[in-house]
């Protein structure tokens, strides 16, 4: 049953944008999601006449919205205030390549679990840690003080409480240290690679192009820690 929404996030960063929108389209059950809300933050690399394109020739109903956020957390803000309570979404951003069957698995552990507030999506260091990207019979999860900013969410734990506070990127982690939200980690991991940390071309090159632009952050105390094999589904 059609159920998830999925709000997809971009600001700038066109190749990262193209190549996971394209995953997406085509690693997403869509018999679970029924619709995509895109925000584009005042992109100005070709990334804004992209999406216009992509929602047109989206696989469900898509919505563009274009603004000047700056801030991850004042998208979600701006999001919920126009969500349903207590529907489901799964936020994505423009450099998460999504693995084939990752909603299921996310959705089945949410409905199993309807106390869970926030599902996350491991995209960094704990996931690349021995996984193959292989997939598993059974998925559960680990408790969590908080998530990361992707994953499927209750718009319900949002309206419930005080907007997120706009404090750039990391205003999110915030807001959750501050409240008692039942959050959680998908387990095992799902091999969601965020494309700025893959060690490998063109990936690499346009990380490092796109931190120069300021449109990414660097990662220096991860450079000796990518686990090859990790990103195998994506070369």
């Amino acid at each position: 049953m059609k159920q998830v929404e999925i709000l997809y996030c971009a600001w700038n960063r066109l190749e990262f944008t193209s190549a996971t929108w394209a995953w997406m389209c085509a690693h997403t059950n869509w018999d679970l999601a029924d619709s995509i809300v895109v925000y584009d933050d005042g992109s100005e690399d070709g990334t804004q006449e992209f999406l216009k394109d992509a929602v047109d020739s989206a696989p469900v109903k898509a919505e563009l919205r274009i603004g000047d956020f700056r801030s991850p957390p004042a998208i979600m803000n701006h999001y919920i205030a126009t969500a349903y309570k207590g529907r489901i979404f799964a936020k994505i951003d423009n450099d998460i390549a999504l693995p084939g069957g990752w909603l299921d698995r996310m959705l089945g552990v949410m409905e199993e679990n309807p106390k869970l507030e926030l599902l996350g999506m491991e995209a960094g260091m704990i996931a690349m840690q021995g996984r193959d990207g292989q997939t598993y019979e059974k998925y559960t999860y680990d408790e969590a003080d908080h998530i990361g900013g992707v994953g499927l969410m209750r718009a319900k734990a949002f309206k419930e409480r005080p907007q997120i506070p706009y404090r750039g990127r990391f205003g999110f982690t915030e807001w959750q240290d501050r409240y008692e939200l039942k959050a959680g980690w998908i387990r095992p991991d799902i091999t969601c690679p965020q494309l700025d940390r893959v060690p490998i071309e063109p990936w690499a090159s346009l990380a490092e192009k796109y931190v120069d632009n300021g449109w990414s952050r660097p990662w220096p105390k991860y450079d000796d820690k990518w686990v090859r094999p990790y990103y195998g589904w994506i070369l």
